[in-house]
């Protein structure tokens, strides 16, 4: 108890000091910049950076040539891989309302009915494969240099 009133006491003491510390702050003026501008140079804004080493090399060039043309093959790959996905995207959607379907009916026990178990299942096994196509899409292109907006 003794410490928990010293503590409150303490508190009560401190907000009238942090207070005054606000009331006296030193607001900046243009005098005051011009006052210290000719030092500037102390405070290290003159100086120069130290090398950060090696700039990274630009985005590899390779045998499909220039930029519009990278974009037009990741593009097209990125079409690739959404055609491969539609069907397991609509097959996710389908497990998605048959769910819906199976739990709203009465009588259902929404964590042990089988159907419900199964199809929940699948639904993760069809999003991960989704995932895993698309994943390994925006990994290579990520290696080989493409821009992300060239994937959309």
């Amino acid at each position: 108890m003794r410490r928990r009133t010293a503590v409150f006491l303490a508190l009560l003491f401190a907000l009238p000091a942090a207070a005054e510390a606000r009331r006296r702050a030193h607001v900046y003026t243009n005098d005051d910049l011009a006052r210290v501008s000719p030092l500037r140079g102390q405070t290290g804004v003159l100086s120069e950076a130290a090398a950060a080493g090696p700039r990274p090399a630009a985005a590899p060039r390779d045998e499909r040539g220039s930029d519009r043309a990278r974009e037009g093959y990741w593009r097209r790959e990125a079409d690739r891989v959404r055609e491969r996905v539609r069907p397991l995207e609509k097959r996710a959607a389908t497990l998605r309302r048959q769910i819906d379907e199976r739990w709203r009916l009465p009588g259902v026990a929404a964590r042990t009915d089988p159907k419900l178990v199964e199809w929940r299942r699948e639904l993760r096994e069809a999003e991960a494969e989704i995932r895993e196509h698309q994943d390994r899409l925006e990994e290579r292109a990520r290696r080989e240099g493409a821009m992300p907006g060239w994937l959309r």
